[in-house]
């Protein structure tokens, strides 16, 4: 339906000014409908189902404001234009506390009339748009749509779906690429908050300094670079859930006032002296040992224990081999779409070297994997010879390289050295995944790679 087709329904007690205005619309090309009582009113948007109701706000049997409000049992998205000869700023604030799209006073001109009517069908278009993306996004995020076969994945997905319309926190575990953003994209979205925004944060991907105005926000003025004021993202995920990503990364000393956020349901902006209300339902996910963090101080336990009201630990793809078949149909599927071409067969050599691998990356490789495969596949056929080095089997091997670091006598800072590289050329340089491979965190494994490039230059000048 576009805009000159819709249907609006005009109610006023005035005969002759109902008349005019459904005029006025039919000459714009609308398809204008009259009443002149609130009760006809009623029983014309039972049958008719209009786009648009513009209604006068003083009328004998029943007023624009009790219109409204009865409206709201029988059509609570139909968009109310209040037309008046009362202008004043209460009946104004009045009809929008109620809903009403827009607030017109007599006397007023056809183009205003006019400007009125499609400004308030544009803002109806918009949100029956917003309406059908999230209905699209529940559909696709939604708990159902996670693969899963194995019954260690399908607990998992059963505790999600009981804890889902909660508004308890969870806390989402397990080693990177098995899909905790996805399970938490799936919770939000089989709530009933889905139709809230859903906001991720990586806490592990932003710097130490800025992580906490990203949470909170700021004043204006708050500090020297700060001319206006910033929207964090507790206020940005009102009415929906805020996903904190990598939470064990999160810095010590903001963990004090995440957890006061939590527990108080209030955030107060770098800088600002009142705090302000937030309702946000908070999830968040963790591929560290939080265990060791707690015994280490890195990480505080009355916030571990705030987030984890229930935990949910996805396993990691080598023990949920029952995935793995569909994972590959789901991953060949896509990745064929998304390349313009047919899927592809998978040839029983490459298909068993699939079904072996451990899946260091889990479901993150697979699909790296797969994706490669569709690529470079040639007459519609996956064989070994397309696969990743490491997953055919001839790429990077542990035992291979411990034999060849005896027989050149490395040391065993250059056994680390060479074993660290390998292992990030091996994910393709994801250095969050080689950190998980190699039971470091990132910064440990960002200042090895530095050392490593430092004593090699030094090396090489000491040879020159």
């Amino acid at each position: 339906m576009t805009e000159r087709q819709a249907t609006i329904l005009v109610v006023d007690d005035d005969a002759e000014m109902c008349s005019a205005v459904c005029d006025v619309l039919r000459q714009s090309g609308y398809l204008a409908l009259s009443a002149q009582s609130g009760s006809e009113a009623l029983e014309t948007v039972r049958r008719e189902r209009p786009d648009l109701l513009i209604s006068d706000l003083r009328m004998t049997e029943m007023s624009g404001h009790q219109l409204q409000q009865e409206l709201q049992a029988i059509a609570p998205d139909l968009p109310v234009v209040i037309i008046t000869a009362f202008g004043t700023i209460e009946s104004a604030v009045e009809s929008m506390k109620l809903g009403a799209r827009d607030f017109i006073t007599k006397p007023f001109s056809n183009k205003e009339l006019l400007l009125v009517v499609s400004r308030a069908l544009e803002n109806r278009r918009l949100r029956q748009e917003v309406k059908q993306l999230r209905v699209e996004l529940a559909r696709s995020y939604g708990l159902p749509n996670i693969i899963a076969a194995d019954p260690k994945m399908a607990a998992v997905l059963e505790m999600a779906e009981r804890v889902a319309d909660s508004l308890a926190t969870v806390l989402i575990t397990g080693e990177s690429g098995t899909g905790k953003d996805l399970l938490a994209r799936a919770i939000h979205f089989s709530s009933a908050r889905r139709e809230g925004p859903f906001i991720p944060i990586n806490c592990a991907a932003i710097p130490e300094n800025l992580i906490e105005s990203e949470l909170f926000g700021y004043a204006r003025g708050a500090f020297t670079d700060a001319r206006q004021a910033k929207t964090g993202l507790f206020i940005a995920a009102r009415g929906g859930t805020l996903f904190l990503d990598e939470v064990g990364e999160m810095p010590v000393p903001l963990q004090s006032k995440l957890l006061r956020a939590i527990e108080d349901k209030k955030i107060r902006p770098l800088g600002a002296t009142e705090e302000i209300p937030v309702d946000v339902r908070i999830l968040a996910a963790t591929n560290a040992n939080l265990d060791k963090a707690l015994e280490s101080g890195k990480f505080r336990s009355d916030l571990y224990y705030r987030l984890s009201t229930v935990t949910l630990a996805i396993p990691p793809l080598r023990e949920r081999p029952a995935d793995i078949p569909l994972l590959i149909k789901h991953f060949l599927a896509r990745a064929s779409a998304e390349a313009g071409r047919d899927v592809p067969e998978i040839e029983p050599q490459a298909m068993a070297r699939l079904l072996r691998y451990p899946w260091p990356g889990n479901a993150r490789e697979l699909q790296n994997a797969i994706q490669r495969g569709v690529i470079l596949a040639r007459n519609n056929v996956l064989t070994i010879n397309e696969l990743p080095p490491k997953v055919a089997g001839t790429g990077f091997s542990a035992a291979r390289m411990l034999s060849e670091a005896v027989d050149k006598r490395l040391s065993l800072d250059q056994l680390e050295r060479d074993y660290i590289r390998a292992v990030v050329e091996a994910v393709n340089g994801n250095k969050t995944e080689a950190a998980s491979i190699l039971r470091i965190d990132r910064k440990t494994l960002y200042r090895k790679l530095e050392e490593a490039s430092e004593t090699e230059s030094n090396e090489s000048s000491a040879e020159n």
